[in-house]
């Protein structure tokens, strides 16, 4: 599977150099992106070699220096070579300083580097110098959620969580290009659920033990269609992730759903619980970067079930929520689910940060405590 998945990726990188040469630059640079940041995962797992040869056909392509060294600093980027991807920047710098895409990616790297005034004065700059440049302003809320929640991404969290529970059973709604997915470990049989990415052939990651089982299907055609034990060959659960759509009311059918499987020590994870600006936080999507209004399940949770264990974590971009002494038997969220997102539907997100980080129930992101609290046994 991991060869069917990188002749895939070495398909889509064709592809994308394809519509560079046909002048489509933007379309081919979301490629690129995607792409190099599927490859990390691949050279990680010992598939250097195959990445590098993938890494060579856009560098081949490039019609100037500084695009070349553009292309070599995005690689080095996805490496998380971050030095090397500076030092590449800043020569295409000295010799196209005029292209808006060499600033973005300098700011990138800088962000990465822990340069966080230095990446806001280079965003400043974009702003100032390319007023039409829309990216600016989500690259901006990017760089508040590194301010607001430095440390590692939900992506390590979710990794840790795996490690921590060695979960027999997973369970993901919502699968992206399949990054979280590919996560689970050799012990583990894991689903995942999504209408419009749940095949592989949409997917760009896989796991490298044993891959998961994909059903093309929304979350509520799943549960009405199946039976999770059955599934699962298990009675229960033992991690859940829920990704998809970037609505509360979604997000509490999921994990009502979800519960029914659930044992008490079962944990769910719910992404997007903890928006960096009210504006991303609407329900009508208006900006690049969203997170929808996942954030209202929480304060959700909180009131109609005080017997649940709830924090969010405060992790880059958008928070996750852990939840755990579940109860299977619980029909409080079923049997008023109506008027709860009727209620909730009309709470306003707070404006200030300090105020979500109160609503959304943040807790510590110290990786003993979210152990001890969300992983004993």
């Amino acid at each position: 599977m991991i060869n069917y998945m990188l002749a895939k990726l070495e398909s889509q990188m064709r592809q994308a150099v394809q519509l560079q040469q046909d002048g489509r630059f933007p379309a081919a640079l979301g490629g690129y992106e995607l792409i190099c940041e599927a490859l990390r995962f691949y050279e990680e797992l010992g598939y250097g070699q195959e990445a590098e040869n993938i890494h060579r056909l856009p560098l081949a392509v490039q019609p100037t220096p500084a695009m070349t060294l553009y292309c070599h600093a995005l690689i080095q980027y996805y490496r998380r070579h971050y030095s090397s991807a500076l030092e590449a920047i800043k020569a295409a710098l000295a010799v196209s300083s005029e292209i808006t895409m060499l600033h973005v990616l300098k700011a990138r790297i800088l962000t990465a580097l822990g340069d966080l005034p230095g990446a806001h004065e280079t965003y400043r700059f974009i702003q100032d110098r390319d007023p039409g440049y829309d990216g600016a302003h989500d690259s901006l809320f990017m760089l508040a959620a590194e301010q607001e929640m430095p440390g590692p991404d939900y992506y390590d969290w979710l990794e840790r969580f795996h490690h921590w529970l060695r979960p027999a059973t997973y369970v993901e709604i919502g699968l992206g290009h399949g990054r979280s997915l590919a996560l689970a470990g050799p012990e583990t049989r894991a689903i995942g659920i999504d209408p419009y990415q749940g095949a592989w052939e949409h997917l760009n990651y896989v796991c490298p033990h044993t891959p998961a089982t994909l059903f093309p299907v929304t979350s509520d055609d799943f549960f009405v269609g199946h039976d999770l034990r059955e599934v699962l060959e298990r009675e229960t659960f033992d991690l859940g992730f829920i990704d998809g759509l970037h609505l509360f009311e979604q997000a509490l059918k999921d994990f009502i759903n979800l519960e029914r499987y659930a044992r008490k020590d079962s944990v769910v994870l719910i992404h997007d619980c903890l928006p960096i600006a009210p504006i991303v936080a609407e329900r009508e999507r208006c900006t690049g970067f969203w997170t929808g209004d996942v954030w209202r399940i929480i304060p959700c949770l909180k009131t109609f079930r005080p017997d649940l264990k709830i924090m969010t974590i405060p992790t880059k971009p958008s928070g996750l929520g852990v939840v755990t002494n579940l109860d299977a038997t619980s029909t409080v969220l079923s049997d008023n689910y109506d008027d709860i997102v009727r209620y909730y539907l009309t709470l306003r997100c707070p404006e200030s940060f300090e105020q979500r980080r109160v609503v959304c129930r943040v807790g510590s992101a110290d990786e003993e405590y979210v152990k001890e609290q969300f992983c004993g046994k």
